[in-house]
């Protein structure tokens, strides 16, 4: 299931001199996910930022695939469905990506992932 333009929205993208790759988004306040995440205080769900990282690789790569893996996970602080979130990609190897999620600057969340595209790759 894709979250793009349902969940949250692209405000800005752009590539870094040192070849990382920024995503800045904001989400839809009035997803009916944050009526259950939490009521009265509602939080983005962290597999729903995991989701996010996934189709913002997809959009990096051009190719439809999968994190097959997900290491060093942290999840530092929650994220409110009014805030701008960035997303900052830095691709390790050719099937390796790290994720910096922060709001105003503040570190969300971090981890390294393998993205895995059916068609072409091996596992």
């Amino acid at each position: 299931m894709y979250l793009q333009n349902r969940f949250y929205h692209i405000l800005d993208e752009r590539q870094e001199a040192n070849g990382e790759s920024m995503f800045r988004i904001r989400f839809d306040a009035s997803h009916p996910i944050f009526t259950g995440h939490f009521p009265g205080h509602p939080i983005v769900p962290g597999a729903c930022l995991v989701q996010i990282a996934e189709e913002l690789t997809a959009r990096l790569t051009g190719r439809k695939g999968s994190f097959t893996q997900l290491r060093n996970l942290k999840f530092r602080q929650p994220v409110t469905p009014d805030q701008e979130l960035t997303f900052a990609i830095q691709e390790k190897a050719s099937s390796s990506f790290n994720f910096n999620l922060s709001t105003l600057n503040i570190p969300c969340a971090s981890f390294t992932a393998t993205y895995m595209c059916p068609d072409t790759d091996v596992q």
